[in-house]
């Protein structure tokens, strides 16, 4: 026997078309007076009783209308839901990175704002192809007033930090020498006991800065994690910008220096924006 929900549908159906057909037939009975020789309670009855049948019919079909426009209205409004989820989503991205952008910007406006040197401020744009290891490309030049040798700093997690030096410039852009490159040669001291050395790297970003030709007699008064600074004494860069901080060191029995191995004190991994010192400009307190 089938049971298929269309056999059971097109049962429904006939089973309603018969109801409405003697429902028909028995209200054109009573409209034309056919039952005058009954009862009048059982006229009554009768009609009730087909009334009744077509008052539940009609609030059958119209509950099932009602409840499919419900249905398409929920499903509308749900469909709208994830709509404005996905746009609170982005909405909440954005923000995010908004607000880590702003955070930088207003760390190098913090820096910018800095009397002490009058720099230029330049986004880092690539790095040298052929040298990508050891140099830098930023996004100022000749028409910036930018010329060769020319210190460059950055201020990051609220400390100004050496990066390196221009060693070439274009109209629109230049390179920068940083510190760790094994040409890099700066004049250095420490910022605690105040011994003085020269810091240079080893070309590579994963290796340690080497500050070379400290006195021996300082061995016991350096410790791990103690801050290096420039000391301004070659002229070249500015006194008093950290370099790197202290990560070992290193000692010869037969040689009157010890060797320190630095960290460098700027991340450049994550370095974006850097500030190109400007001439003769370091403005005394």
């Amino acid at each position: 026997m089938d049971d298929s929900p269309s056999r059971v549908l097109r049962k429904r159906q006939g089973g309603i078309f018969l109801l409405l057909v003697g429902s028909s037939i028995v209200m054109l009975i009573l409209s034309t007076r056919s039952l005058t020789g009954l009862p009048e309670q059982i006229g009554l009855s009768i009609a009730s009783f087909f009334q009744n049948g077509f008052h539940r019919i009609g609030s059958f079909f119209s509950q099932t209308a009602n409840s499919i426009t419900e249905l398409r209205e929920l499903k509308s409004s749900y469909t709208n839901a994830l709509i404005k989820i996905e746009q609170f989503e982005s909405l909440e991205r954005g923000f995010a990175e908004f607000r880590q952008d702003n955070i930088r910007l207003r760390e190098q406006l913090g820096y910018l704002q800095d009397q002490r040197f009058k720099k230029v401020s330049a986004e880092i744009i690539a790095k040298d192809p052929e040298n990508i290891f050891s140099t830098i490309v930023v996004n100022k030049g000749i028409k910036d007033g930018i010329r060769k040798n020319q210190p460059v700093i950055a201020y990051q997690d609220g400390i100004q930090g050496l990066v390196g030096r221009i060693i070439e410039v274009g109209r629109t852009s230049s390179i920068v020498m940083p510190l760790y490159d094994g040409t890099s040669h700066v004049a250095s001291r420490l910022e605690k006991s105040r011994y003085e050395g020269l810091v240079t790297g080893q070309y590579r970003l994963d290796k340690p800065l080497i500050m070379q030709y400290v006195k021996k007699s300082a061995k016991d008064e350096i410790e791990f994690g103690d801050l290096v600074l420039t000391s301004g004494l070659a002229g070249l860069y500015p006194r008093d910008i950290y370099v790197g901080r202290v990560k070992d060191k290193r000692i010869v029995d037969y040689k009157t220096s010890i060797e320190l191995e630095l960290e460098p004190i700027i991340d450049f991994s994550r370095l974006e924006f850097v500030f190109i010192v400007m001439p003769s400009v370091e403005i005394l307190p």
